[in-house]
């Protein structure tokens, strides 16, 4: 019973749904990837903070999509994956909602999920 309580609390943490869903993702023949953001450390014991785009996702990767195109057949095609990982009860920042919105605006899958399970329900419509 214990060892239940254990193992519950310590995938509460962000960084263990976040390392499950990209377990999620391989097993699922996903192409995907941690987009790090954040600060590096410097020499001098402070960080330097770096941003490429404001809000990006968690994950990015890239859902195989199989389009069947008269007289030639079926040709692969990629659309593009953003998960945003949250504790449960938590919300994207605006900068991270937005960049979702754009995602799923310009035809890819931006999601925000709350556990492995949650990222496995919002995916099935798009695995093949």
């Amino acid at each position: 019973m214990r060892l239940g309580v254990i193992a519950v609390r310590a995938f509460d943490r962000e960084s263990d749904v976040l390392a499950g869903c990209l377990q999620y993702l391989l097993l699922q023949g996903i192409f995907a990837w941690r987009q790090n953001q954040g600060a590096i450390p410097r020499k001098d014991g402070g960080y330097r903070r770096f941003v490429g785009l404001r809000g990006v996702s968690d994950i990015l990767g890239i859902l195989p999509q199989r389009v069947e195109i008269v007289g030639e057949g079926p040709v692969q095609f990629g659309n593009l994956l953003a998960v945003e990982v949250k504790r449960a009860g938590e919300k994207p920042r605006p900068d991270q909602a937005a960049f979702l919105t754009r995602v799923n605006e310009l035809g890819g899958v931006g999601l925000c999920v709350h556990s492995v399970g949650e990222l496995e329900a919002r995916l099935r419509p798009y695995i093949v």
